[in-house]
């Protein structure tokens, strides 16, 4: 058995998702414990959040290549015909909770970072919560922006056999839409928040089409409002309040919470409802580097050259150094996020010579 493989095993079978009675902190222990015993550079938990940490790791020159990738995962749902947290070997391909993302390239990075000796600006970054609030990335950006100025970052949060190069970013709000009630029997008499939100999003998601930006009603809920947060669901009242999720990737740099506040507003106006409580949860911006900068960086390293159509947290280390970023990987993309989650045993060990040959080239 590869050593890629058996950290691989090893990571899976500790849970790492974040919900009550489970967070990242085992699976730091163990990621902190193994850099000391298996390599030479000086290793840290830094603090974020309840108890949970980031790891680094850093050898004693000025950091040229930034390697990094998240240590938690989503949680698990119904529908797994294994045990999520018992690694399982069939037909060459490794199964478990993570496998894919990204337990499995986190391995190779490891195991990587392990194999070649007396490196020269090295660090490594195992984050928490990429998979909730970015917690994690966050306060490794706001610590280190001005400490470090890599030349390079490597994101091991990508897909075997593509080079990601470019994501979209994130800008998720919730907001409310105060209609107008009336009775049921007159529907003409009332403004319905529900009806008319919806038709809010509909006609935002066709505003932002044309741009290559889109936009998922996540969420939406309401009735007629009762006040003191209760909401009425008996039928004979026109919904005078609804609540709504907006999940929104903006494809260019122009685009942000307060341009999608001031669209959704002008087509509230328009429908004679006002908007309410306008939260932004996340306004994250997009990421690109092109790959004809990624090429002479990589040494021609072999992969398609693909952008992410998500987000990917990448992007705020692109931000912070403007240096050129990419991301690579194990993980199969058929089934990040899902039921029987596997990575396929073949790109264990192809990603971790891939990161092998990124680290000796810089």
């Amino acid at each position: 058995m590869s050593k890629t493989l058996a950290l691989t095993k090893q990571l899976v079978s500790i849970p790492s998702w974040v919900g009550t009675g489970c967070d990242e902190i085992k699976v730091g222990q163990f990621i902190y414990d193994w850099l000391q015993k298996n390599t030479d550079l000086s290793v840290i938990k830094q603090p974020v959040k309840d108890g949970r940490f980031n790891v680094i790791a850093y050898d004693n020159s000025p950091t040229t290549l930034l390697l990094n990738g998240h240590m938690d995962t989503v949680e698990p749902r119904a529908g797994w015909t294994t045990d999520p947290f018992t690694p399982t070997i069939k037909n060459d391909r490794l199964y478990g909770l993570g496998a894919t993302d990204m337990k499995g390239s986190l391995a190779a990075m490891l195991t990587a970072v392990s194999q070649v000796k007396n490196t020269k600006g090295l660090m490594v970054l195992c984050y928490i919560d990429e998979e909730y609030d970015f917690a994690g990335m966050r306060k490794f950006v706001k610590e280190y922006k001005d400490k470090i100025k890599p030349e390079l970052v490597v994101s091991l949060d990508g897909y075997a056999g593509t080079i990601g190069y470019a994501c979209r970013g994130l800008i998720e709000v919730r907001l409310k839409v105060r209609g107008k009630s009336g009775h049921a029997g007159r529907p003409s008499l009332g403004k319905n928040a529900i009806l008319i939100g919806a038709q809010i999003v509909s006609q935002l998601i066709e505003t932002l089409k044309p741009s290559g930006s889109s936009c998922n009603l996540a969420y939406l809920n309401g009735g007629l409002d009762l006040g003191s947060g209760k909401i009425s669901q008996e039928g004979n009242n026109i919904a005078d309040i609804a609540e709504l999720v907006l999940d929104i990737r903006p494809a260019t740099p122009e685009l942000n919470a307060d341009k999608v506040m001031e669209i959704v507003a002008k087509f509230a106006q328009d429908q004679g409802v006002e908007i309410e409580d306008w939260i932004v949860r996340h306004n994250l911006g997009s990421w690109l580097t092109p790959p004809t900068t990624l090429q002479g960086l990589l040494l021609d390293i072999p992969g398609k050259y693909e952008p992410f159509k998500g987000y990917v947290d990448t992007q705020m280390l692109a931000q912070a150094w403007g240096v050129p970023c990419c991301a690579i990987g194990a993980s199969t993309l058929s089934c990040a996020h899902a039921t029987d989650e596997y990575v396929e045993l073949n790109d264990l060990e192809i990603t971790k010579n891939k990161i092998k040959g990124i680290i000796k080239s810089l």
